[in-house]
C-alpha cells in the first residue's frame, strides 16, 4: 500500500474506528482491512483507545455544563478562523483540524501526526471537559500548596517538572491533579482568568527525546495547542481565541524548557 492510497481512504478509516459507517461504506473498509492487516491492527488500537477514553471520561458526556461557560459560545461565533499562524518559540504551528476526540483527518497542508500526538492531545481534551467546569474539587492540590505540587508531580511523572506562571497572559494557578494517561501518569495544571474561565496544562513524560514543533487542534468549542519537547510532551486546552491560546503557550513553553 502506497501512501496515495492510504490517505485516500484515512478518512473513512477514522470513521470506522469512531463507529460511523454502516452499510456499504463500512463493508467496503472492512474489506479493506482484511486485505491490509498492517493497517487493521492500527485501526484496532484506535478503538481501544476510544474504549478507554470512554470508560474514563464517559461519564462526562452526562454532566451539566457549567452555566458560566455558555457565554463564551457567543464569543467563538465572531472568531476569525482563516489566516496565517505566527512562530511559537522558534517553532511552525502547524494546524491540525479535529471534529471527534478521535478522528482526526488531515490533507497536503498538514504535517504528519503521530499517534502518540493524537492520544496525547485525546487525553488532554477529555480531561479538561472533565475537570474545568468543576465547582467543588476541580483540582487535587490548591495553587497555596505550589512547591508541594511541584515536587509531588515531578516524582510522580518522574521528571523535573515546573509550573508555570502565566500572569502575563492574565491566569492565574488554580492547582493541579495526578490523571492516569494511555501509558504513564499524566499531570493537569488548571489555570483561571479574571472571569473565571479556565485552562488546563496537560503533562505526560517524554520518552522518544523526540522534539516536535508546536501545533493546533479544534475541537469545537476547546482549542488546543500541543507539542513534545526533549523529556515531556505538553497539550494546553482552553475555549479562547486561538491567539490569545498562542501566547499563553508560547510563555508556558519557555518556561518548561
Amino acid at each position: 500500500m502506497n501512501r496515495d492510497e492510504r490517505k485516500s481512504i484515512e478518512h473513512d478509516l477514522h470513521a470506522y474506528a469512531d463507529g460511523m459507517l454502516d452499510g456499504s461504506a463500512r463493508a467496503a473498509v472492512e474489506a479493506y482491512l482484511a486485505d491490509n492487516p498492517a493497517v487493521s491492527e492500527e485501526v484496532d488500537g484506535w478503538k481501544r483507545q476510544n474504549e478507554t477514553l470512554r470508560t474514563l471520561y464517559g461519564h462526562a458526556a452526562s454532566e451539566p455544563v457549567s452555566p458560566r461557560l455558555d457565554v463564551y459560545h457567543i464569543e467563538r461565533e465572531t472568531r476569525i478562523r482563516a489566516g496565517h499562524c505566527g512562530r511559537m518559540a522558534a517553532a511552525a504551528v502547524l494546524l491540525l483540524a479535529a471534529g471527534t476526540v478521535a478522528g482526526w483527518y488531515g490533507n497536503d497542508f498538514f504535517a504528519p501526526v503521530r499517534s502518540a500526538e493524537v492520544a496525547l492531545v485525546d487525553e488532554a481534551i477529555a480531561a479538561h471537559r472533565v475537570y474545568a467546569g468543576e465547582v467543588v474539587r476541580p483540582v487535587e492540590v490548591w495553587a497555596a500548596e505550589a512547591d508541594h505540587l511541584q515536587a509531588w508531580l515531578s516524582k510522580r511523572l518522574d521528571r523535573s517538572l515546573t509550573i508555570p506562571d502565566l500572569a502575563a497572559g492574565g491566569l492565574t494557578l488554580v492547582g493541579g491533579r495526578l490523571l492516569p494517561a494511555a501509558n504513564s501518569p499524566a499531570a493537569q495544571l488548571m489555570y483561571e482568568d479574571e472571569t473565571g474561565r479556565r485552562v488546563t496544562l496537560y503533562i505526560i513524560p517524554a520518552t522518544a527525546g523526540r522534539e516536535t514543533s508546536f501545533r493546533y487542534a479544534s475541537f469545537d468549542p476547546l482549542e488546543a495547542f500541543f507539542w513534545t519537547d526533549e523529556t515531556i510532551s505538553c497539550a494546553l486546552v482552553g475555549d479562547l481565541p486561538r491567539d490569545r491560546l498562542q501566547e499563553i503557550a508560547t510563555q508556558a513553553y519557555k518556561q518548561l524548557e
